[in-house]
């Protein structure tokens, strides 16, 4: 193309933002002018628009460049097992990049594409700015409204409701919250870049599931509302977990640097307790921080009894740590053993002798003497239900409240 093509290739680019197409019409005119497929990306790699079947919108890609001197633009373009050479370009408005254009290597020469794809991204950066400024502006009415629905300050539902319309949202349906948090997020780092990819990384997924979702992030922590979308509690239980662990799974894909943490609130029918299932997936959160592993997945509504546990007294719970499982830990200390770590296997596997030392790599009557000792150390007996249950607890209360029991 030469520069007379280029100039009225831009001019025709600058005519369709004029017209409201946004970033879409100008993938579909570029793609029809040059004749290969062309996609637009955010800052983050996430595709914004596309004409290529294999990369479609909401998309997030990977590329890595293996130009050379006389072709620096050239890149190896990503997405689940599709690899394609295309010539990427950034975005930029005062050197802030807003995207990227990215124009597949389908038989163009290079010097017609480089030339071509500065001009265009240039028009590019103007509607990609066009578009930020839209979205920040509506953004701060729209994070108001939800600050006050997540703390609880707004009293009649029918006003939640009427404003939620606004915006395209029937909150009249029931629905709970998510809430996803990094770890260890500094937000006076770059952090706060990681943080827009856990947002579209949330976003993505939902809109591959066609979840018409309500987020927002605030203080290092992405909140999601998601409408009930299932006929039974299992279901949506199944459902939630399965749309969980696709999330983690892209988090952990795009931010390998950060463990992902969340928390799940109940399901509530009217719009005022919204605020209720928010606290809750922040107590799950914490729980499942605290408890790691042993919650994958942490539902408000499968805590049990450790959400009880979460709001009392840390020095009662404390003291009745010690007070139950006190003696058997300073054993340990003392002679180097690992009683409780016997005890936690033996109540963790309902008690089963069999089963307790099979996971434990023991014979049974290794672990019957470990038993016999644990009981004549704590002077308790093992098969009495309450005695038994008072263990339980103070296992939970020992993954809850480590530090109030070490101090």
């Amino acid at each position: 193309m030469d520069i007379h093509e280029v100039q009225r290739l831009q001019s025709d680019l600058l005519k369709i933002i004029a017209e409201g197409s946004g970033v879409a019409g100008i993938v579909e005119a570029l793609a029809k002018v040059i004749e290969t497929p062309v996609i637009v990306t955010n800052e983050f790699h996430k595709i914004l628009a596309s004409t290529h079947k294999d990369y479609p919108r909401y998309s997030f890609i990977r590329s890595s460049n293996i130009g050379s001197e006389k072709s620096p633009e050239l890149y190896q373009i990503n997405l689940g097992s599709n690899m394609n050479e295309a010539y990427q370009f950034p975005s930029f408005i005062k050197n802030k990049t807003l995207g990227f254009l990215i124009i597949f290597n389908e038989g163009l020469d290079s010097m017609s594409i480089k030339s071509l794809g500065e001009s265009a991204s240039l028009v590019l950066a103007v509607q990609l700015a066009k578009e930020k400024e839209f979205s920040l502006s509506e953004k701060r009415y729209i994070d108001a409204f939800l600050f006050d629905l997540l703390y609880g300050n707004i009293e009649s539902g029918e006003d939640i409701i009427a404003r939620g319309e606004l915006w395209g949202w029937d909150l009249s349906r029931p629905q709970f919250v998510l809430v996803f948090e990094l770890e260890n997020y500094d937000y006076f780092s770059g952090d706060r870049d990681l943080l827009e990819m856990l947002f579209d990384s949330v976003q993505s997924v939902m809109n591959e599931l066609s979840e018409k979702t309500i987020l927002t992030k605030k203080k290092g922590e992405v909140i999601a509302i998601l409408f009930r979308s299932k006929d039974s509690q299992r279901e949506q239980s199944e459902y939630t977990k399965l749309l969980a662990d696709k999330i983690k799974s892209l988090v952990q894909e795009r931010i390998p640097s950060k463990v992902l943490r969340l928390g799940i609130g109940r399901i509530y029918k009217n719009p005022k307790d919204i605020f209720r299932s928010f606290q809750e997936a922040k107590v799950a959160l914490e729980l499942g921080r605290l408890m790691d592993s042993r919650l994958r997945t942490p539902f408000f509504t499968k805590l049990g009894v450790a959400r009880i546990l979460y709001n009392h007294d840390r020095h009662e719970l404390a003291e009745l740590y010690k007070e139950t499982l006190g003696e058997l830990e300073r054993y340990d200390l003392v002679n180097n053993s690992d009683f409780m770590k016997t005890l936690e296997t033996f109540l963790a596997h309902r008690c089963d002798l069999k089963e307790t030392a099979k996971v434990s790599y023991v014979h049974p009557n290794t672990l019957r003497y470990r038993l016999k000792k644990i009981q004549e150390i704590l002077d308790v007996n093992l098969d009495d239900f309450d005695t038994k249950l008072d263990l339980m607890v103070a296992f939970k209360i020992k993954f809850l409240k480590a530090s109030e029991i070490d101090k």
